[in-house]
């Protein structure tokens, strides 16, 4: 239903009561046994303890199958690029853990995979990304009130072929830090204390409430120079093709950090024939009670955070970037050295797959709300 949290914004529609408030967290772990597991945001009820996630593109590209949630992309010939999917789950989250085990649709330049927790409302975004072109390679992205920052993304070589195997990737999002995992091996730890931005007077970290997101999308043909570069182009396409990417389940604990005080394998760092390093987007130190840096570090990057030239966003996201945007020069990880960064990064981090366009029909909400009015479904991940 278009009145969820998130999705529905209350200035644009019928009154200010139209929009459901967020739903909250409840820990669960969804094995993709049921057809109920996940179900077309038109036919959602409004009651997220019936369905665990909401696919909220129009046609539905996602379905239960053997066991496993399957998200399509196929070819949209008016368009001339992939039409993908994307589900929510149809419960918030504001810290906590979240496993989700997927083999991705990385079999192709141009094809996307994602695994984020997002707020819509705010712009802050944790992630989980995949490109065709380098299959062996995870991206781990951060984003705060959608600020621009290319020197917030690290990659990292997983030791296989994404599309190939299920892997269980893992965040782990405390009011201090973050962390992202994969098959219990540590990637990386965001400290909050390292994103301080001296210039902003405030830590650069995501904190805002938002959903689990799932999505397959097409960014080889999305039109955005930067982000086709990223993703590679142009996506492989015939009338026939279909990409998927699979879920095998996702658990999601609403408390408690599992992982970060886990022993790690020491795995090699993720190379790229295009990845460079960049001057751009360190953050400041941990500012002092005036509000200045502890240390007096200037706002450039360290050699070892590397950043993108990649183009603007196609969801219109802030073009707030500038080089007090800040990824973490102390961020600790379990890898024997720092990862290395696409130098044709994403170069946003809103959430969705592809540029499918909303309605303004009302859709009729669930007793007792008003009517909301459907003003953006979703928006390109990039």
């Amino acid at each position: 239903m278009f009145c969820m949290w998130d999705l529905c914004d209350a200035t644009k529609s019928y009154n200010s009561t139209s929009c459901w408030k967020p739903e909250g967290c409840l820990g669960q772990t969804v094995n993709f046994d049921s057809s109920s597991d996940v179900v077309p945001v038109k036919q959602f009820s409004g009651n997220p303890n019936t369905n665990a996630f909401v696919s909220v593109f129009e046609p539905d590209n996602t379905k239960i199958e053997d066991g496993k949630l399957v998200l399509d992309m196929t070819y949209d010939s008016a368009q001339k690029k992939g039409f993908g999917a994307t589900v929510h789950a149809s419960h918030t989250i504001q810290y906590g853990t979240v496993t989700a085990r997927i083999k991705t649709a990385a079999i192709a330049k141009g094809v996307v995979s994602a695994f984020i927790i997002r707020s819509d409302q705010v712009g802050d975004e944790i992630d989980f990304e995949w490109v065709g072109k380098e299959p062996n390679t995870v991206e781990t992205n951060f984003f705060y009130h959608d600020i621009l920052n290319y020197s917030n993304s690290k990659y990292f070589d997983i030791g296989g072929d994404s599309s190939a195997d299920y892997h269980d990737y893992t965040i782990v999002w405390d009011p201090d830090f973050i962390s992202w995992a994969v098959d219990g091996k540590t990637l990386r730890t965001l400290k909050r204390e390292d994103t301080y931005n001296k210039s902003a007077k405030e830590y650069r970290f995501p904190a805002a409430e938002g959903r689990v997101g799932l999505s397959i999308w097409d960014g080889g043909n999305s039109g955005a120079e930067g982000t086709e570069e990223w993703a590679g182009t142009p996506t492989p396409w015939t009338d026939s093709t279909v990409y998927q990417m699979f879920v095998d389940s996702i658990t999601i604990k609403c408390s408690g950090s599992d992982l970060a005080n886990s022993e790690s394998d020491t795995v090699e760092p993720a190379s790229s024939d295009s990845q460079q390093t960049s001057d751009a987007g360190s953050s400041d130190a941990t500012p002092s009670d005036d509000g200045s840096s502890d240390d007096g570090s200037s706002d450039a990057a360290s050699s070892d955070d590397n950043a993108s030239d990649a183009g603007s966003s196609d969801a219109g996201a802030s073009s707030a970037e500038s080089s007090d945007n800040g990824a973490s020069d102390g961020e600790s990880s379990d890898y024997s050295a720092e990862p290395t960064s696409d130098d044709s990064q994403e170069p946003s981090g809103t959430e969705g797959s592809g540029e499918q366009s909303s309605t303004d029909s009302p859709v009729e909400p669930s007793p007792g709300t008003g009517k909301c009015k459907v003003v953006t479904v979703v928006r390109p991940i990039q």
